[in-house]
């Protein structure tokens, strides 16, 4: 069947522009970190006089990226993997033990995605301070565990839909117990979900601000979102201190995206499936 050449245009210029709405936001903000506050202010849209690393070299010391960054890290990975190991487990026993108990807690698990964020802030706040979890990395994650679980509970538990039961009935026939099924069949026969997932749930913890402001007040446990934040006053914006450090922070989650976005797609539309 030939293609009409006239749609086929309508639908690239389409696709171009939204390539620009969002590719143009990013380059913005890359072209300004290298301009001092002045030009940014005066003078957002044209290209630098002079192309300069001394923006980055403040950003470096003054937001103390390496620390922000490890404190990122420690976070996103502890809560991504805690919240992939939980929804993996809860995922496979609601699917392969359908019963009364199984179905309320399915549903409660995915009734709890329509609760805003807003209205469980403070007694979140409550009880990580009765917890002794406030202002740790530990409160953190086990917040994020709590948020997140909802996603990956779907995503996997779709995942789990599509997996042959004649592969664990024959795991079982040699030997395996429940354990052994979970860990050397099924976990393995899910990783095209579970790996979208992670890196899902990874860009969301790495961006995310409520969490981090409601729980860390520490300025030394302080996140990539955080410390930017802080940079930003009543009466002071500190444009060309801020631009540079949102570039390198945003640095490892774009590359990973890149690398990896084959995957992603391939994950997602693995635990589409319902077989």
């Amino acid at each position: 069947m030939k293609k009409n050449p006239v749609s086929m245009l309508i639908t690239f210029m389409v696709v171009l522009a939204g390539v620009l709405i969002f590719v143009a936001p990013l380059w913005i903000m890359v072209m300004n970190s290298f301009k001092p506050l002045n030009e940014i202010i005066a003078f957002p849209l044209r290209f630098p006089d002079e192309w300069s690393f001394d923006n980055y070299v403040k950003a470096w010391e003054e937001v103390n990226i390496p620390n922000i960054m490890k404190n990122t890290a420690i976070v996103s990975f502890s809560a991504v993997c805690g919240v992939i190991i939980l929804a993996t487990m809860t995922a496979y026993w609601a699917e392969r033990h359908p019963t009364v108990y199984s179905r309320i807690f399915s549903s409660a698990i995915l009734l709890s995605m329509l609760i805003p964020f807003a209205t469980i802030m403070i007694p979140l706040v409550q009880v990580m301070k009765f917890m002794h979890l406030n202002n740790t990395i530990p409160g953190a994650v086990l917040a994020y565990w709590g948020i997140g679980l909802a996603f990956a509970f779907f995503m996997i538990r779709s995942g789990v839909k599509t997996l042959p039961y004649e592969l664990e009935e024959a795991a079982r026939i040699d030997g395996c117990g429940v354990i052994q099924v979970f860990v050397r069949i099924v976990f393995p026969l899910l990783s095209p979900v579970v790996f979208s997932v992670f890196v899902m749930d990874m860009f969301w913890v790495w961006n995310d601000f409520m969490i981090p402001l409601v729980l860390l007040n520490n300025q030394k446990l302080s996140t990539v979102q955080l410390a930017i934040n802080r940079l930003f006053g009543m009466y002071n914006s500190r444009w060309d201190i801020a631009l540079p450090a949102l570039t390198m922070s945003m640095l490892p989650i774009i590359v990973i995206f890149i690398l990896l976005q084959k995957k992603i797609v391939g994950g997602v539309m693995a635990g589409a499936v319902k077989g």
